[in-house]
């Protein structure tokens, strides 16, 4: 991959334009879909990107009308599960053929989703962990980690893998390919089961409640739940990656989730891609899933009280 391929980041928030700007750092031509207040600071005073408490201003090419990523050769997905359906078919009659779609959802589904809507294109799947958040329209702070894992989904081949890797590690992001995605996406399934409805319904850091005696283990017991739904679909985690996402979680920054910052904005939530989809995987295999019933309830009603459905 060089300069003159062209990369699409269809929804610029917070997650979009770190991965987006790094690539556009290690000299990608990079486009961002962005809408709203959002839009306008990115189109009038650039992208303001703060981290490690230094910030720095940057000239990007955003816009709000589809058709800037007709020639865009490869297409980082960064809009919310709740958003993909919507944005995958503003695209259909869009983007020109044998596009790579990068999908950066949340849950398990998205890649499968993209796959359906673009069966003769190259679908790519990618795992994040990042704490990153729009603080006011067009200023971005990364606050914690921010390591990528990522590989074939449907269809492709290595040499767009390979030369993301090597732009995003040029770009000091930590960056790597992966064989199985199933397997990667089902373990930041583990940690997002765990961590992010109870982050958001007690608005404290992934951190503050890995470190809480008695809550972590409420996330553990989560995350078991998680293991054995994922077994019974036939997909099998590694019960060590609990106390792994635990401690990675007690040593990261200020990682705020992305459900507490959505239920922050009045926004709807993923948690039927989280939390309610193992309870639903759980229900229709006769597997128990309590916890994950019961946080996907509980963000359900506190999401009641703001919108409207």
């Amino acid at each position: 991959m060089n300069a003159e391929i062209r990369i699409g980041v269809a929804g610029a928030g917070a997650v979009g334009c770190f991965y987006g700007l790094a690539l556009q750092r290690a000299g990608l031509d990079v486009v961002f879909l962005a809408r709203g207040a959002h839009l306008q600071a990115l189109q009038s005073t650039g992208l303001l990107y703060e981290s490690g408490g230094k910030q720095n201003i940057f000239t990007v090419s955003a816009s709000d009308d589809v058709r800037v990523l007709a020639d865009c050769d490869v297409i980082l997905l960064c809009c919310k599960t709740t958003q993909l359906d919507a944005m995958c078919q503003s695209l259909l009659h869009v983007v020109k053929p044998n596009v790579t779609w990068l999908t950066l959802q949340n849950g398990v589904q998205a890649a499968d989703q993209v796959s359906a809507y673009y069966p003769k294109d190259d679908v790519l799947a990618a795992s994040a962990f990042i704490g990153a958040r729009i603080e006011k329209a067009g200023h971005v702070i990364h606050s914690a980690a921010g390591h990528i894992r990522f590989g074939l989904w449907h269809k492709g081949g290595d040499d767009v893998l390979l030369s993301l890797q090597s732009a995003w590690q040029k770009a000091d992001v930590d960056a790597k390919v992966e064989e199985d995605m199933h397997a990667v996406v089902w373990q930041k399934m583990l940690w997002n089961c765990g961590f992010n409805a109870i982050t958001a319904l007690t608005q404290r850091y992934a951190r503050d409640v890995a470190l809480h005696v008695d809550m972590v283990a409420w996330v553990k017991a989560a995350m078991l739940e998680v293991i054995t739904v994922a077994s019974a679909i036939g997909v099998q985690l590694d019960a060590r990656m609990i106390e792994k996402h635990i401690q990675m979680t007690c040593e990261a920054g200020e990682v705020k989730s992305s459900m507490w910052q959505d239920m922050s904005h009045k926004k709807p939530t993923e948690i039927a891609a989280m939390n309610g989809y193992i309870a639903a995987q759980g229900k229709r295999l006769g597997v128990a899933a309590p916890i994950n019933s019961m946080l996907a309830n509980m963000i359900n009603l506190a999401e009641g009280a703001y919108l409207v459905r």
